[in-house]
């Protein structure tokens, strides 16, 4: 991908600027420098290109100018080879816009991308003052890793370091080995907190049931007297339904005594009630309109009879049009016949000069004397074409002149020069042109001087690589003869001794630690033996066997002696018992101390042993170099080690190479002397054939130069000799153009005299001119039309003379048509007159049709009314006819009964449906029944009695409440089974987050674990490609200072070194700050060409990243 051009159409401080890259150009470097002072708008460039790739983020800060809504950004990438056109707007979905303005998919840039994320972006393909400051901070705090620094390299990512650190300082915090504090730490001394709480609360179980078993008595009780206080309460509701329900029951029957004298009136449609009131309405309405419609109707008809119309006017209503054009066409006439009679008379003065310039004044027909345009063409091209035959022969006669001249020059020269030329001569000398030729390409003298050089640098590079062989005295054969190790001889010593220097440093390792550590099990072991009361389990055999021995010797004497005997014995084993039951712990630790120190003697002795046999493998290995090198050359073997020995190889093998150029410079020497004498040889034999004079001792350089220039004047010669051929050939051939010329002439003269006299130029005497005959065609050219206008103009005006005559009889014939007498009257009055009478006529026939058109709308619209009206008296006979009355009105009346029926039946339902509720009944008789059989007095006697009930009742159960809260409170005061769940709780809660904690740690560790194998793996796949391209990089951009980039072994790794031009070195983390800077830019260099080298090229952006950078780095620098 390559970034074309890139479109601020509104983006931050910018609107409609563009930054075009132009094309890549072959075989340049694709590098482009935006400068710009400081608030040019870099950085903001930078970002609308990110922005142009990803999309503009949910808050950008660059819509200061331009709001949210209208920010847009565009460019050209070139992708494959192809150019596609983007926008990119401020938009949550579909942003991307192709070059129409229609939404594409992201992956149209995404995938070219490989799907990498803006932020990744960034990290691996841009670089500004920031980013390069972490780097060499990263630096720092990598301590030269060179997997790390490699890693970061080529993915941007100048963090790595401090990340690591973090994850093990995450990792440390929750476990570290041997640390006393962290937050497993802190989980188990939770842990044994919550138990301690949990042991306490568990010593009351015998008081928390007694109290249990009070709390639930009391919750029983209580549960009662709710019952009971609920049985009161329903009876007294119960009551006071029957008593509230007794005056609705009377409403009931005295709404249905207001509905008997309703019962008789008939139902109607419910829709009467909403079309009754529009009935009564259109019957007024349509009353009305009817006698309207009878007085349009008369009037009308009144009108239409009143009108009289013309009807001899009428008929001639078409002719009276026709008049309009040729009253037009008269007007016209009478205006322009003057103006063309005028211009004819101009035409024939104009035809009258044209026939005198022609100097043709008498003709009769000046039409005869207009030419076809054949004559007229035929006669142009033979006067274009006399021009080129004239020049022609006057170019012939010149060039023949001058041809004559050259001939007569080249002949004067060539005798001068060399009268003849012998067969054999020229082909002596073309033998000599071709030895010439053969031994000038001999490089037999540039070889000698290149020999000699070689040899004398080659014997200088010998002498001083034998010298740098010492303490090993002799000469180059001697070197060569030499029987020395290969190279995979000395690889296998090499790596051999490695090997048995890595196992005998790790066995020494080991001797080390286990002597610490038998040493510590040895003082730990001393510790506990001087606990009071810790003996040894041989120590308490022995005293065992002292007390059996005592007794047996008690049960043998059975005296006083032996009974103290066995006293203090048995004394002394009850004490040795005890105090081991009472440190059981401590002697439990003795005894694995014990072990422990038994299984680490044993491991020192095996480790001492294998360090004993890594040492003889060493020594031997040593032997076996010793003896090669004495084998090779015996005053050598005491002071060479393996790498001294494998460094002399290296000389050797470079002095051997000297040895094998100097003798190769003089193979090269020999062979090009011997080359010049055959030249010299050849050269002399040549020359002799030739017949060419000099010097017998002569060089092969004087006997080169000799033969050129006898070469060179045979040359001189030949060319003579061709010149004159060359010319006699351009004589004859001017001479024949001369001959061409002169025909082409003759048959032009007969061509101009055939085309004269095939029209009226023939008349003249003798044949015309050129020059007249051009005159004469440019003075007719407009006779022509002339002519042709003249006769136009005369039949216009015939035509117009017609019309003027046509419309005078029209009107003529118009006027005795409608009665109006035109004698002594204008034609245009009278003419205007019959079109007003005409139009008047037409006036009134159409006014007349208008009446009747409205007279026939009256008649229509009365027809309509009776059938409106005869609908109505439908409508009002089928109600009138339901209710046995005569009128709307007493319709509306019966209406009305039938509304408060419904209302008065609606309410009665209500009533019934309320007794019903409130009486729990299946029927309303049911209900009306048992409400009849009520005693109102009694019944208000027992509500009385019921809430009195009621009241005491409630007093007892606050008070079986308040002694149910309090039991349940003493409960609750020592915890009980709820509070054991809750530490319970909170234990299994701590450990989950031991679990999660434990989980994170194995995450943190494993993911440690495999970064740092990763970047050892890509140390070692990348190291060789990208070490030697930040080699170069660093060398280029510190202007030589630092001569590249090494690797050396560390403790934990491989630690990158810069190497100095001085001869020294520093490790990474040892450099200044601005050289830091240097160093991790190179190392982005060398990531970058490493991503390249296997994926396509995506733009590298960086921003000020110089601004530490003196001028001379910074223009190396550009160099990378």
């Amino acid at each position: 991908m390559r970034l074309r051009r890139l479109d601020l159409i509104r983006y931050g401080k910018f609107t409609d600027r563009v930054i075009d890259f132009g094309q890549r150009l072959a075989g340049q470097p694709d590098l482009h420098v935006i400068y710009g002072p400081n608030e040019a708008g870099k950085s903001t460039a930078f970002a609308a290109f990110l922005d142009l790739l990803f999309g503009i983020g949910p808050q950008s800060p660059y819509d200061f100018l331009h709001p949210y809504s209208t920010m847009r950004v565009g460019g050209a990438l070139e992708v494959a080879g192809e150019t596609h056109e983007f926008a990119r707007i401020k938009r949550q979905q579909n942003s991307l816009l192709d070059m129409e303005g229609r939404p594409i998919p992201e992956t149209a840039i995404r995938g070219e991308l490989g799907g990498i994320e803006r932020d990744a972006y960034r990290m691996m393909f841009s670089l500004d003052d920031e980013t390069l400051e972490k780097g060499g901070e990263s630096i720092l705090a990598s301590k030269g890793d060179l997997g790390q620094l490699l890693f970061s390299a080529s993915a941007g990512l100048a963090h790595l370091s401090h990340k690591l650190v973090e994850l093990r300082g995450e990792a440390d915090g929750f476990y570290k080995y041997r640390a006393r504090s962290g937050k497993l730490a802190d989980f188990k001394a939770r842990l044994v907190d919550l138990k301690t709480e949990r042991e306490q609360f568990d010593t009351l179980a015998s008081e928390h049931a007694r109290l249990v078993e009070t709390r639930d008595r009391a919750r029983a009780q209580y549960d009662e007297a709710i019952a009971g206080r609920a049985g009161l309460q329903a009876r007294m509701d119960e009551i006071q339904r029957h008593l509230g329900v007794l005056p609705r029951l009377a409403a009931l029957r005295s709404l249905r005594e207001r509905l008997e004298p309703l019962a008789g009136v008939p139902d109607a449609p419910p829709e009467w009630a909403q079309e009754l009131p529009a009935l009564r309405k259109a019957e007024i309405e349509l009353g009305v309109q009817a006698r309207s419609r009878r007085e349009d109707v008369a009037r009308l008809a009144d009108e239409v009879e009143a009108i009289v119309v013309d009807e001899a006017a009428l008929q001639l209503t078409e002719r009276v049009e026709r008049l309009a054009e040729l009253r037009a066409r008269h007007v016209t006439a009478e205006k322009d016949i003057p103006e063309r009679r005028l211009e004819v008379r101009q035409l024939g003065l104009v035809i009258s000069g044209i026939l005198q310039r022609i100097e043709r004044e008498g003709e009769a027909d000046p039409a005869r004397l207009v030419l076809t345009a054949a004559t007229v063409g035929r006669l142009r091209d033979l006067i274009e074409a006399r021009s080129g035959i004239d020049a022609a022969i006057r170019n012939a006669a010149r060039e023949l002149a001058d041809a004559r001249s050259r001939l007569a020059e080249t002949a004067a020269k060539l005798p001068a020069a060399e009268p003849g030329a012998a067969p054999e001569r020229d082909h002596a000398m073309a033998e000599l042109a071709t030895t010439v030729a053969a031994l000038r390409s001999s490089d037999h003298a540039a070889r000698g001087r290149l020999a000699e050089g070689s040899r004398s640098a080659a014997r200088e590079t010998l002498d001083d690589r034998l010298r740098a062989l010492r303490p090993w005295q002799g000469t180059a054969d001697d070197l060569a003869g030499m029987c020395c190790p290969g190279p995979d001889a000395v690889r296998h010593w090499k790596v051999a001794r490695t090997e048995a220097e890595t196992v005998l440093a790790r066995h020494g390792n080991d001797v080390e630690r286990l002597t610490t550590q038998v040493r510590h099990l040895e003082a730990e072991r001393a510790s506990y033996a001087l606990v009071a009361g810790v003996l040894t389990d041989r120590e308490a055999a022995d005293i065992r066997a002292s007390r059996e021995q005592a007794w047996a010797a008690h049960r043998r004497d059975l005296d006083t002696a032996s009974a103290d005997a066995f006293e203090a014995a048995l004394r002394r084993d009850d004490m040795v018992g005890a105090g081991r039951f009472s440190h059981m712990s401590e002697l439990a630790k003795l005894h694995q101390s014990g072990r422990a120190l038994a299984v680490a003697q044993a491991d020192l002795d095996r480790a001492a042993e294998l360090k004993d046999g890594a040492a003889g493998a060493l020594s031997g290995l040593d032997t076996q170099v010793e003896a090669a090198v004495r084998f090779m050359w015996p005053s050598l073997a005491a002071s060479l080690t393996l790498v001294e020995l494998e460094a002399w190889l290296g000389r050797r093998d470079k002095a051997l190479e000297a040895r094998e150029a100097a003798r190769s410079a003089d193979r090269d020497l020999r062979a090009a002397q011997t080359d010049a004498a055959a030249a010299q040889d050849r050269m002399r034999v040549a020359l002799d054939r030739a017949g060419v004079p000099h010097e017998a001792d002569g060089g092969f350089d004087a006997l080169l130069a000799t033969a050129q220039a006898a070469l060179d004047r045979e040359a001189e010669v030949q060319r003579l000799r061709a010149e004159l051929r060359e010319r006699e050939r351009d004589v004859a051939a001017r001479e024949g153009a001369a001959r061409q010329a002169q025909a082409d002439e003759d048959v032009w003269a007969e061509a101009w005299a055939g085309a004269c006299d095939g029209c009226w130029l023939g008349d003249m005497a003798g044949v015309p001119a050129v020059g007249v005959v051009r005159e004469i065609l440019a003075a007719i050219a407009d006779l022509g039309p002339t002519i042709e206008k003249q006769a136009g103009f005369i039949d216009r005006i015939g035509k117009m003379e017609k019309d003027q005559a046509a419309f005078r009889d029209e009107v003529t014939s118009l006027a005795d048509g409608v009665g109006i007498p035109a004698e002594g009257m204008p034609l245009l009055d009278a003419a205007q007159r019959i079109a007003e009478k005409v139009r008047q006529a037409g006036a009134e026939r159409g006014r007349q049709a208008d009446l009747a058109g409205k007279l026939a709308e009256a008649e229509g619209h009365q027809r309509a009314l009776a059938d409106a009206v005869s609908v109505h008296e439908v409508q009002k006979s089928r109600m009138t006819t339901l209710f046995s009355v005569a009128s709307l009105d007493e319709v509306a009346a019966r209406l009305a009964d039938i509304e408060q029926r419904r209302q008065l039946r609606a309410a009665a339902d209500e009533a019934g449906q309320e007794i019903l509720d409130a009486i729990r009944a299946s029927s309303l008789a049911d209900a009306e029944a048992a409400l009849d059989g009520l005693d109102r007095a009694a019944l208000d006697a027992e509500l009385i009695e019921l809430k009195a009930r009621f009241e005491d009742q409630d007093q007892r159960c606050q008070e079986l409440f308040a002694a149910r809260s309090a039991a349940a409170d003493k409960v609750e005061a020592i915890g009980g089974d709820a509070k054991v769940a809750e530490i319970e709780e909170r234990r299994r809660t701590t450990l989950l987050e031991i679990e999660d904690g434990a989980m994170r740690y194995f995450q943190l560790r494993a993911g440690i674990v495999a970064t740092e194998r990763a970047l050892a793996s890509y140390r070692e796949h990348h190291r060789s490609s990208m070490m030697q391209r930040a080699s170069a990089a660093f060398s280029t951009i510190s202007r030589g200072a630092y001569r590249g980039l090494a690797a050396q072994p560390g403790k934990d790794g491989e630690t990158l070194i810069a190497l100095s031009s001085a001869g020294g070195s520093k490790a990474a983390d040892e450099l200044s700050k601005g050289t830091r800077f240097q160093l991790y830019l190179a190392l982005r260099v060398a990531g970058y060409q490493e991503f390249v080298r296997s994926r396509s090229t995506v733009p590298f952006v960086a921003d000020d990243i110089m601004e530490t950078f003196d001028d001379f780095r910074a223009e190396e620098a550009f160099r990378l």
